[in-house]
């Protein structure tokens, strides 16, 4: 339930060499199909970078079509061909009070724009070609990673440093711009479990997760990522990540890239999780722990130094949707901005103290929480986010017309009167991302360490989960909480 497939640092490693050049590419636009650096004004430690990848039109080419010369697996090698694969439905650029609508009502059909102007590519990352068998380290049936690049069409390509000068990119795009975009999932969205973003969050959506017809809704600007002139295997796009012996960026580019991981192998209570980086090469997301003691991991890669010789400083953003945090960590996301910790591991550096932030639904599209940590130095920082609170110890069966819920939390007690409060989380084989909770008992008064409650057995059933929160009457702090089922 919580590990990832470890074929994947195989599947990206075994790939052709020109396919994994690509895959580094639209993993964090370290590589390009074409790529000029030369020395701007400024002189030669500050490079101005032309970098291109292949369009979705070449994205969308079997590997058998004459004019895929790279010959590797492009979306009309999946079950259903090009009309199965994701889309842009919207994109809206925001500069300021200037709002430009570049796509809408998005369809699968690729359609070239004019030079310069705004455009999007679609990629499929592991997929088997047509005369391959899927096979753990080698290819999937279906992609187990998606990635979305917001670029501009330069010719032959898709542009996707928008801090090239030479683009004459419209509308224009720099490090303040918004991008407003709402993605179809179409038949891969039953999968989908974590995303990832280079760029600056600000909005985040997901709508009928678990089925063909699942949207993402994102609101991001565009971020910084190293351009590394000279790729080797190394380890810093594999999943998990482990390895980035890249001493020095070559440059760097504005780039607005995300990938959809596909992996359901994880656990569903991390569908619809979003994190982003900044300055970084890639970034993963591998939760851990156990299931009384869940953790999360966080990912982020990138070279030492920046192409001046200065620490390269990275941000990482990392939101966890309320069903994670309910279902996986036991925590309500009014709770979660207080009881939770982050601690760095792996390789040595520094980092900003973590910042806690809560997200609500109207002012940023869904409830959670977003952590946030600036100023990382690498290569490859593991940030672990884990529950601080000590788990209660519960259990909860069913007696007659009454479900009996017990627990032991050691801050009540006859002079500390404490608040106890239940919700059901629906049957236990309900999707996570998917159960609601329903309050059942609401802050009941109790003054003993070990204490019974009772609920209706038509409020919370046999085969339920639930969730036990407990406050201390005076000032309604939080002692504890805790993840049960009803036998």
């Amino acid at each position: 339930m919580f590990a990832e497939r470890p074929s994947d640092a195989l599947a990206m490693t075994t790939l052709p060499n020109a396919f994994r050049a690509l895959t580094a590419v639209l993993l964090a636009g370290a590589l390009a199909a074409s790529v000029l650096v030369s020395p701007s004004v400024a002189g030669a430690e500050d490079p101005v970078i032309s970098a291109g990848m292949p369009t979705q039109a070449s994205m969308d080419l079997a590997s058998t079509d004459p004019a895929n010369t790279m010959h590797s697996a492009g979306w009309a090698d999946l079950a259903g061909g090009v009309e199965a694969r994701p889309f842009v439905k919207s994109l809206t650029v925001l500069n300021g009070d200037t709002v430009t609508s570049v796509i809408a009502d998005g369809t699968t059909v690729a359609s070239r724009v004019p030079i310069g102007e705004i455009s999007t590519v679609i990629s499929p990352f592991n997929l088997c070609t047509s005369d391959q068998t899927p096979m753990q380290g080698v290819c999937y049936g279906t992609p187990n990673r998606v990635g979305l690049t917001i670029g501009y069409d330069d010719g032959d390509t898709i542009g996707y440093n928008f801090a090239d000068p030479s683009a004459n990119v419209t509308p224009s795009v720099d490090a303040a711009t918004i991008f407003d975009m709402t993605v179809a999932l179409n038949t891969l969205g039953k999968s989908l479990r974590w995303t990832w973003v280079n760029g600056d969050i600000l909005y985040w959506n997901t709508t009928d997760l678990g089925q063909d017809d699942a949207t993402v809704h994102i609101k991001f600007r565009p971020a910084l990522a190293p351009y590394i002139a000279h790729w080797s295997d190394n380890g810093c796009t594999a999943t998990p990540i482990y390895n980035c012996a890249i001493a020095r960026e070559d440059g760097h580019t504005l780039t607005a890239t995300m990938v959809f991981s596909l992996d359901d192998t994880l656990d569903p209570a991390l569908t619809g999780a979003v994190f982003a980086t900044q300055r970084a090469i890639a970034g993963f997301l591998e939760p851990g722990g156990s299931p009384e003691a869940p953790t999360l991991d966080i990912q982020a890669a990138s070279t030492h130094t920046t192409s001046e010789g200065s620490p390269q400083l990275g941000i990482l953003e990392a939101f966890i949707p309320a069903a994670a945090l309910v279902h996986l960590y036991g925590v309500l996301p009014a709770d979660a901005n207080y009881v939770f910790t982050t601690t760095r591991l792996g390789d040595a550096g520094t980092n900003d103290t973590p910042i806690y932030a809560r997200w609500t639904a109207a002012e940023n599209g869904a409830d959670g929480l977003l952590v946030t940590v600036r100023n990382i130095t690498f290569s490859v920082p593991r940030y672990r986010v884990s529950n601080k609170l000590v788990s209660a110890r519960t259990r909860a069966r069913v007696s007659g017309a009454r479900t009996i819920v017990t627990a032991t939390i050691g801050g009540c007690s006859r002079t500390r009167t404490c608040l106890v409060t239940v919700y059901d989380l629906g049957p236990s084989n309900t999707p996570r991302y998917l159960a609601a909770r329903t309050l059942v008992l609401r802050s009941q008064a109790l003054k003993t360490k070990t204490f019974s409650v009772g609920v209706r057995a038509s409020r919370l059933k046999k085969g339920h989960r639930y969730l036990l929160v407990v406050r201390a009457a005076k000032g309604k702090r939080l002692l504890a909480s805790a993840l049960g089922m009803v036998r």
